[in-house]
């Protein structure tokens, strides 16, 4: 992986059709109410974590040779089509990426397009449900979600497994990944009620909480957040996405929900990082082997 070689351009700053993320909603997702609904687990930006731009290309060649892209920490793609379901995908991008680097795994490539790496049952990766998330913060299947909303009810309940899983953890509650297609690692179904969520489900939920979030207070400090190895989720477009990599004078990589990856230019990350936060911890398993006890 080279995070210095010259970006297609067809992949830069693409405009979709909005599925998710719309302006009336955005607009309500400011630092601030962020911060108050997450209460406990909000948190400033480290100045501990603060690299000196002249330094980013130094750190970025570091990350490209020890795998430690907020990318590499994933070991799946998602494909939210044609639903809009795109906030909660950028989340369980960030939740997945936080379990493995809090397990202190990384993938090669990262997530890639119908693959499975055999690490993921081996290091006991867990793949979450964008769905679990969105069904409760809009009781219709379509008009999106806020950021607000999707983090509220990360930091409180968490969120349920997908019906995939790289190896059979016993999940007592489960629910389909998405209402869109999915793909080879990513259940798909039918849109899912709340009061149609399997009996008991926070049971399971609340083993995959956010603790910790870290909001951001310029551009900077959130490409700072990538190259820690933390994805940095953004707005932007009608369209929520999470950046996965820093590309030097390019911008930033985003993991896109729809099995591909895509870059944010630079103009886009200097204005598209207000309003966007990194989950920096989650809970984490008395036995990674048992990873909801």
């Amino acid at each position: 992986m080279n995070s210095f070689h010259p970006v297609d351009p067809r992949f830069v700053d693409v405009v979709l059709p909005e599925d998710g993320y719309p302006d009336d909603l955005a607009a309500g997702d400011t630092r601030d109410v962020l911060w108050d609904v997450c209460g406990d687990a909000s948190r400033d930006f480290p100045e501990s974590l603060w690299i000196d731009p002249k330094d980013w290309e130094d750190k970025a060649r570091e990350n490209d040779k020890n795998g430690t892209w907020p990318r590499n920490y994933n070991d799946r793609l998602s494909n939210q089509n044609p639903s809009h379901e795109c906030v909660y995908h950028s989340a369980v991008a960030g939740l997945e990426c936080c379990w493995n680097r809090q397990r202190g795994v990384s993938y090669a490539e990262g997530g890639r397009k119908d693959f499975r790496y055999t690490d993921s049952a081996r290091f006991s990766s867990v793949w979450f449900s964008p769905l679990s998330g969105y069904s409760l913060a809009n009781p219709s299947q379509w008009g999106g979600s806020s950021v607000r909303g999707s983090l509220e009810r990360l930091t409180k309940y968490g969120i349920l497994p997908d019906k995939f899983q790289p190896r059979d953890y016993g999940f007592r509650h489960v629910l389909q990944g998405t209402s869109g297609k999915g793909n080879r690692n990513q259940s798909g179904g039918g849109w899912v009620r709340e009061r149609d969520f399997p009996e008991g489900w926070q049971d399971t939920a609340k083993h995959f909480r956010v603790l910790e979030a870290i909001f951001p207070e310029s551009w900077e400090q959130a490409v700072c957040l990538v190259l820690h190895g933390m994805m940095v989720h953004v707005g932007r477009r009608g369209h929520a996405v999470p950046w996965c990599r820093y590309l030097p004078g390019q911008g930033c990589e985003i993991k896109d929900s729809y099995d591909v990856y895509r870059v944010d230019s630079m103009a886009t990350v200097k204005s598209a990082w207000r309003g966007s936060y990194a989950i920096a911890s989650m809970t984490t398993p008395d036995s990674w082997d048992k990873p909801a006890g």
